[in-house]
């Protein structure tokens, strides 16, 4: 599977900020997808992930960058330490009003932050909700983000598209799933009816992942 193509998640970040000589906090990092592409531009670059295989796997590809095990709600670093704090489709993963405390904290009194979120409705989302409903949590961070204390400067919806070569590709990409059961392909196999309608087996299958990106300041009197 090939998540964002035509790489437009790291083309929003960049069209929000310049991250060259800037102090740049990750939350959320993951394996480091979208570090990859941003790690080299910043003065520093930092990425936190709760997760200790996923920060290990972002150690061994990204070398020089530094890569640790946290979490947004209680960030170990200093009141103003980074200049752009970035959540990347990870504050619905966690307590999003503490998070984004912690990210008001660490950032400079100039600073910018950035929220990438996925709707609650996309194509890609819909496969998502199969195994573990999002649409609550996904519909309340967005609700905390437009009302925190902090001025929105931009809000945009783009999309992205996830590409698999064809239907197994599909049915055995985990979505989240803890654990791949063989309904699942019944499951699978009546969305994709739904969104795509008949599709071959050989057949490569894109998904629409529509995703809100705020670039947010603190506010000042």
């Amino acid at each position: 599977m090939e998540p964002d193509i035509e790489k437009t998640e790291v083309e929003m970040i960049e069209h929000f900020v310049d991250l060259q000589g800037q102090k740049v906090l990750e939350i959320g990092c993951g394996e480091g997808r979208i570090s990859m592409m941003l790690a080299h531009k910043p003065k520093i670059f930092t990425g936190i992930d709760p997760d200790e295989v996923s920060i290990d796997k972002a150690k061994s590809e990204i070398p020089n960058t530094d890569f640790r095990i946290g979490s947004g709600e209680a960030l170990e670093f200093e009141d103003g330490s980074f200049s752009i704090v970035l959540f990347t489709l990870s504050l619905h993963h966690q307590n999003s009003r503490l998070a984004l405390k912690e990210a008001i904290r660490v950032l400079t009194d100039d600073g910018h932050l950035i929220v990438m979120e996925p709707t609650a409705d996309s194509e890609a989302t819909q496969f998502y909700n199969l195994f573990d409903d999002e649409t609550e949590r996904l519909l309340a961070t967005l609700k905390v983000v437009e009302n925190c204390d902090l001025e929105i400067e931009n809000k945009e919806t783009f999309f992205t598209i996830m590409s698999f070569k064809d239907l197994d590709e599909l049915f055995d990409y985990d979505f989240c799933r803890e654990k791949i059961q063989a309904e699942d392909r019944n499951l699978m196999s009546e969305l994709v009816q739904k969104l795509k309608g008949s599709v071959a087996t050989d057949q490569a299958i894109q998904l629409r992942d529509d995703i809100h990106v705020f670039s947010l300041r603190k506010k000042h009197s």
